[in-house]
């Protein structure tokens, strides 16, 4: 059996939640699967990506299992997304692949084999301040072409999948939900988190003050201005106490708009807006933080949640989207229109009794996220699809209201 997977993700210089996440499931599926043939589909050099190159991910003095090979399709200047559209399904007729998965729902217009699909989430369809409607329509697009021609479709969780099959009309039937794990690298680094990392990274970023963490970036989603606007709210012998650090704040004009609002709310002093922080410091920047904040507006899954449980930090969350089914009963919520009630549950996460009790429900509730789980439940759909006779999938496909 051999399954194809668009791993571009993976292979990228500057990997995101997507191309982290392929990379710990596929050091676990080839194992559960050694019968197996599992080809990764790139397009840039391999030793421009850091997922693949380093020598501390190498397996048995490799980089992946014997009954892994990667497959370098170079299309320059990949017009007309020449790659996804005509490389990677002559890839796949040429090497005889039985499964394409696609890790995003950007799906070829022509392939020969099935494929199954990943949605991580509607999120562009939503009024969330970041997609112009050009693009929420080009993402409607792209979203009814895979699940017109996928066979299967995976989400990482219930929410995003009831959200797919309300708004598409799709059978429940063919979505399975599969929730990622902790990020194999952040957890496997905790351990390693002494005082001196700690101090080191107090250097570096001037961190003078216990810290609240939130992974902003660009995304109004994420809610960077909302937390701002809470913290203005915490009583001020409160907030003298803490800093916030906003992490991944990539864009120039987007850390002076932030910078410019903390201070006209008189909280300059009390924040940290940093750029994309090293992937290498974020363990320490995780195990040393006082809590990890995370009152999103929407999120297809909630990865930092887990992330923050596996190194003991309590978590402050939004009662929405994806994030009660990630986080369960181990989390302060709060509603993430109102700073007030963002407020108040940065003052509830900071109680020394409420932290110690989220920090043992969070170590209890990561438990059930394993990669071994998830590898084990694509493995299932993968044979599932594969057992399904070859004259079915196209009819199936097309099952699926505009």
């Amino acid at each position: 059996m051999n399954i194809g997977l668009d791993a571009r993700a993976i292979f990228s210089p500057r990997p995101r939640g997507t191309g982290r996440n392929l990379h710990d499931a596929y050091r676990v599926i080839p194992g559960l699967r050694p019968r197996w043939q599992f080809t990764l589909y790139h397009q840039r050099p391999a030793d421009q990506c850091p997922l693949v190159t380093r020598p501390d991910r190498a397996v048995n003095g490799t980089l992946w299992p014997p009954n892994v090979r990667t497959r370098r399709l170079d299309v320059p200047g990949d017009r007309l997304g020449t790659w996804l559209h005509l490389a990677l399904p002559l890839a796949a007729r040429t090497d005889r692949i039985d499964l394409l998965h696609l890790p995003a729902p950007a799906v070829p217009r022509w392939c020969p084999v099935p494929i199954v699909v990943t949605i991580h989430d509607l999120i562009p369809l939503k009024d969330t301040g970041d997609a112009p409607r050009r693009h929420q329509r080009q993402f409607r697009r792209h979203i009814l072409r895979a699940l017109r021609r996928a066979q299967h479709i995976i989400t990482p969780s219930r929410a995003t999948r009831d959200e797919l099959c309300a708004e598409f009309r799709l059978s429940p039937q063919r979505v399975s939900v599969i929730p990622w794990a902790p990020d194999l690298e952040i957890s496997g680094r905790l351990p390693d988190v002494n005082a001196q990392a700690l101090n080191e990274l107090r250097r570096r970023y001037k961190l003078d003050r216990p810290w609240l963490l939130n992974f902003s970036g660009s995304s109004a989603r994420k809610n960077a201005k909302g937390l701002l606007a809470a913290l203005a709210r915490l009583r001020p012998e409160l907030r003298s106490r803490q800093l916030l650090v906003l992490t991944g704040c990539a864009s120039p004009s987007l850390r002076q708009e932030l910078e410019s609002l903390a201070a006209r709310l008189g909280i300059a002093a009390d924040c940290r807006i940093l750029d994309f922080v090293p992937h290498e410091d974020l363990p320490a920047l995780l195990a040393g933080a006082a809590a990890l904040l995370m009152p999103s507006l929407a999120e297809g899954f909630g990865l930092p949640i887990l992330d923050a449980f596996a190194a003991g930090v309590p978590v402050l969350t939004s009662r929405c989207s994806s994030m009660p089914e990630v986080a369960g009963e181990a989390a302060v919520y709060c509603d993430p229109q109102s700073p007030e009630s963002i407020a108040l549950g940065i003052a509830r996460v900071l109680d020394p009794p409420t932290a110690d009790r989220l920090i043992k429900a969070g170590r209890t509730r990561v438990r059930e996220f394993t990669w071994e789980r998830t590898a084990a439940a694509m493995c299932t759909v993968y044979e599932s699809c594969l057992a399904e006779p070859a004259a079915d999938w196209p009819r199936r496909r097309v099952e699926v209201g505009a």
